[in-house]
């Protein structure tokens, strides 16, 4: 027994030794980056483009897995159950982490327990568009002209429990108008109906909004950050409309599987925070309306998720989009 046991126990050092050799030189394979939404959505655009750039500082490509399905939930359970060892790493974002929760009570992960969070990387407003041939041409006359008009307009968005969805239904809430809400899958086909004149209006983020908005396919009204875009400079917030207190924001970012060796969640969260101020990364941020965000300590990302959480709790509650 005693040769068994010290056989087992020298296969055992043997292991651990091998695999903190194996984190030590990662990455020496590409590595996988699971987007839990459809190819072309504006998470799968921000993670090709910041992937580009992770790839070259580690050395291995950065191979985008596009796993889209019920609010993000398909792809995020994909990458946790993947092997912790750094070679899966994961797209998050204000949907996967913080509004999910709320929307989905039930689902199989806990955001803040089952991932090891890398960073979070930039942030873009959503902003408020109407068809072209709607006849306001101001935030103030698109509120008028909704409340002289009751339960005729519509409201597109690209799906319930969405931040554009939920944009929606606290800017019906604090303008006290009423419209109804028609839930795409997906903002494509929002964008067809809305320029078609099939529905009025709808919140989406600015990486979405800006190619319809640039040929003038969509009006754009407003914006749901507390400051103006940069890329919309004449372009109110919706504080600014009088609505105080008015903001919602996106973000994304990224993390890896609970378990994942720390010298690779090391090297990944140095790796992340160079490609995320590498100049085409800023560059696309600047032309799409996106921000960098500074780098957080582990702390404070439980802290601004945990915020962020509440937040969207209670607009998922006011909405009644929760599922049981």
């Amino acid at each position: 027994m005693n040769r068994r046991n010290f056989t087992l126990s020298a296969c055992a050092g043997l292991f651990a030794f091998s695999a903190a050799r194996a984190a030590e030189t990662w990455p020496t394979k590409p590595v996988k980056l699971i987007v839990p939404f459809a190819a072309g959505s504006s998470p799968d655009t921000l993670s090709r483009v910041f992937g580009n750039e992770l790839g070259q500082i580690l050395g291995q490509p950065i191979v985008i897995d596009n796993r889209p399905g019920a609010n993000g939930i398909t792809g995020t359970i994909a990458g946790l159950s993947s092997p912790a060892d750094g070679y899966t790493i994961i797209s998050i974002n204000v949907g996967t982490l913080a509004i999910n929760p709320a929307l989905f009570p039930k689902q199989k992960y806990d955001p803040l327990l089952d991932l090891v969070p890398i960073a979070l990387t930039a942030s873009t407003a959503n902003v408020l568009v109407v068809r072209p041939n709607l006849p306001t041409k101001t935030i103030q006359e698109f509120i008028a002209y909704a409340k002289a008009n009751p339960g005729k307009l519509s409201m597109g968005s690209s799906g319930t429990g969405t931040t554009g969805h939920l944009s929606g239904e606290l800017f019906k809430e604090m303008t006290g108008i009423d419209a109804v809400h028609v839930p795409y899958k997906g903002s494509s086909a929002a964008y067809a109906d809305l320029i078609a004149g099939r529905v009025d209006f709808m919140f989406d983020n600015l990486i979405s909004v800006g190619p319809y908005a640039k040929d003038g396919r969509v009006r754009v009204l407003a914006v749901t950050a507390s400051q103006r875009a940069e890329l919309l400079p004449d372009v109110p917030t919706l504080q600014e409309a009088g609505l105080k207190g008015y903001e919602t924001v996106s973000w994304s970012g990224i993390a890896v599987p609970k378990g994942t060796p720390q010298p690779v969640v090391q090297t990944l969260k140095k790796a992340v925070a160079r490609a995320n101020v590498a100049p085409p990364n800023i560059e696309f941020y600047r032309q799409s309306g996106a921000k960098a965000l500074p780098p957080m300590s582990d702390e404070q990302f439980v802290s601004f998720v945990k915020a962020e959480q509440e937040k969207w709790a209670a607009l998922v509650r006011k909405s009644g989009a929760a599922n049981s």
